[in-house]
């Protein structure tokens, strides 16, 4: 099929860009039906069952069959999901060159990407993609906004639809999403165009059986283009069905809606390589040998052997207690034949094994065994860690995954704010309680940010897993030691590291009102004195370098300053005191020397009361 440039270029089409969409999206699935048909033969690797399609009115005609199979696919796999994808990756936004009000805003910006992480329910979302990705080989979310909030949800791989010679290197232009809608629900969606929707028409009629339900589906198309560079106006985002155009806009992110895992990617195209394709030969070679045994344990019967003549009538031999039966010549012989060749069955165990193998696994991880003798957080993270050597590039991929969501996420409520939103608000747990934060008190330019992925294992998430890592906190920190001990029975890390952390962020925060506001506070005593005076000298040189303007210099020299005369006053032996009592006879006895660090009263310098 031929295309004009008003078809191709359907971003480029002023009026009924429906039709193009349309007959783009009919053309690629017509030239892609072999991405469909390997979907669904990995489906029924996985499932074990014999689904005649994938779209809505065939994936549930199936049958089980009659076969008996040993499904490894389904096996490796969901030890794969148990292994790996239990781990949870928590984005993290670290500031380029950030000061102290910065380096704030990063944290409370890290609370609210949990706060919708928690709200879409990300992690049990995530646990389904990942199980998509090790069948089909691609695993596909979307984000996107529903009247001012954030959404997000899974979306099955044959929805997506690129053109394969656009996406040779992995990254084409322009998208499409194929979705069945319930035509009452499209109509409420979109009210203004009621006629025309039920009017609409229902594709992808390919599959092999065609099942008519209750429901009222029609076909609603989603397409995207990205802009052709910065600051292009090309950037277009279309919403349509088949006689109908119901969103038309403006594209102006350098992205699509869409976080992509791949468990493997392929060397060209789109579309990754998952479990089931890469064990799909074993599992068809496990499917005929378990047969063959099936079929010789079938065979296998014992048999009764007479010598002909031998007198014995046929039904007399029975299962009855004490029978009684006579015989003229010889007995009848009992053969009861070996009903499978050992090969058989060491063969099909070879073949189970090497399926684990070929894929990284032990079967151990199949059996959810923890092994004896690791009961520390960190003796099980340990063991974790060696056992994903072997998928490192899987596990890079699973963070990078959750930083493209966390990433969504932001730019979604970006727009939703720019848009005039009213500022997108979710609730996140705090240091001590859930509190509302505010995406536009925390939203920060992208050119002054950089993201990373902190792994996060599910034990860490538990109870179990909490007092662990408070137990491991303690040994780091021995000061907290009874803290952890009054926080067995509520866990409350965060809370924990926001007090370890609390010396080094009050000091910032002093040094950074001076040399930003020229707001001048004298040092606390109660500082820790010893990092208020490393952070004073490092800000201080820093300064310098940076030809931060002389007074505010000044002002941090002077704030400095005090902090060693505090430590000085901290260091000096106390300051023997006149006793004199009524017989004005001093008193006896040596003076208890102050606690360290303390500073006697009225030791304070001037202008630090």
């Amino acid at each position: 099929m031929l295309f004009g440039n008003n078809i191709q270029h359907w971003w480029l089409n002023k009026s009924d860009v429906f039709r193009s969409i349309f007959e783009i999206v009919d053309h690629l699935d017509e030239n892609q039906v072999y991405q469909r048909e390997a979907n669904l033969h990995h489906l029924r690797l996985y499932s074990n069952r014999m689904a005649q399609g994938l779209n809505s009115r065939a994936y549930a005609l199936n049958s089980v069959g009659d076969r008996l199979r040993l499904n490894v696919i389904r096996s490796v796999i969901d030890a794969a999901v148990a292994h790996i994808a239990t781990n949870r990756p928590r984005p993290q936004y670290l500031t380029i060159n950030g000061d102290f009000t910065l380096r704030q805003r990063a944290q409370s910006l890290n609370k609210f990407i949990n706060g919708q992480f928690y709200a879409t329910d990300q992690y049990a979302m995530s646990l389904d993609i990942f199980r998509d990705a090790a069948i089909f080989g691609t695993g596909v979310e979307k984000v996107y906004e529903i009247d001012g909030k954030i959404h997000a949800e899974r979306v099955f791989p044959n929805e997506i639809i690129v053109d394969d010679q656009e996406a040779l290197m992995g990254d084409p232009r322009s998208i499409y999403q194929h979705k069945e809608m319930v035509r009452e629900v499209a109509a409420s969606i979109w009210p203004e165009h009621k006629e025309e929707i039920q009017n609409a028409d229902l594709i992808r009629n390919d599959d092999f059986v065609s099942h008519q339900g209750v429901s009222d589906l029609i076909s609603c198309v989603e397409a995207w283009h990205l802009p052709s560079k910065p600051g292009a106006k090309d950037g277009r985002h279309v919403i349509c069905i088949s006689n109908q155009t119901l969103v038309d806009e403006a594209w102006d992110r350098d992205n699509f809606p869409f976080a992509i895992f791949r468990w493997q990617k392929a060397p060209l195209g789109f579309w990754g390589s998952g479990i089931a394709e890469e064990l799909s030969t074993i599992q068809v070679e496990i499917n005929y040998i378990a047969k063959k045994i099936q079929d010789h344990f079938t065979a296998s019967a014992g048999q009764m052997w007479m010598k002909k003549g031998s007198g014995i009538a046929n039904g007399s031999v029975t299962n009855k207690v004490w029978a009684m039966n006579t015989y003229r010549e010889s007995p009848p012989t009992l053969i009861t034949p070996q009903p499978v060749n050992p090969m058989f069955l060491q063969y099909l165990d070879t073949l189970y094994s090497r399926a684990f193998q070929q894929v990284g696994l032990s079967e151990m991880a199949a059996t959810s065994i923890k092994p004896a003798g690791l009961n520390s957080g960190q003796a099980l993270r340990t063991y974790n860690d060696i056992g994903s050597k072997r998928f490192m590039h899987v596990g890079q991929n699973w963070e990078r995954f959750h930083l493209a969501i966390a990433e969504q996420m932001n730019e979604t409520a970006r727009k939703i704010t720019k848009d005039g939103g009213g500022g997108i608000k979710v609730l996140s747990a705090g240091d001590k309680a859930v509190e509302e934060i505010s995406f536009k008190d925390v939203s920060i330019d992208k050119d002054k940010y950089t993201m990373q992925c902190a792994p996060v294992s599910y034990l860490e998430g538990t109870p179990a897993g909490k007092i662990a890592a408070l137990r491991e906190l303690a040994q780091v920190s021995p000061e907290f030691a009874s803290m952890s001990i009054h926080l067995l029975d509520i866990p409350d890390l965060d809370n924990i590291r926001s007090l370890i952390n609390a010396p080094l962020d009050i000091t910032d925060k002093y040094i950074e009102r001076i040399l930003k506001d020229g707001d001048f506070k004298a040092p606390d005593p109660m500082m820790n004195l010893d990092i208020a005076r490393q952070r004073g000298t490092l800000a201080l040189l820093r300064a310098e370098v940076d030809n931060t303007p002389t007074d505010r210099v000044e002002l941090l020299r002077r704030w400095i300053v005090q902090v060693d005369e505090l430590q000085a006053m901290a260091e000096a032996p106390p300051p023997m005191m006149e006793q004199e009592n009524l017989g004005g006879a001093p008193m006896e006895g040596p003076m208890e020397p102050a606690p360290p660090g303390a500073i006697p009263p009225g030791a304070l310098p001037p202008g630090l009361m």
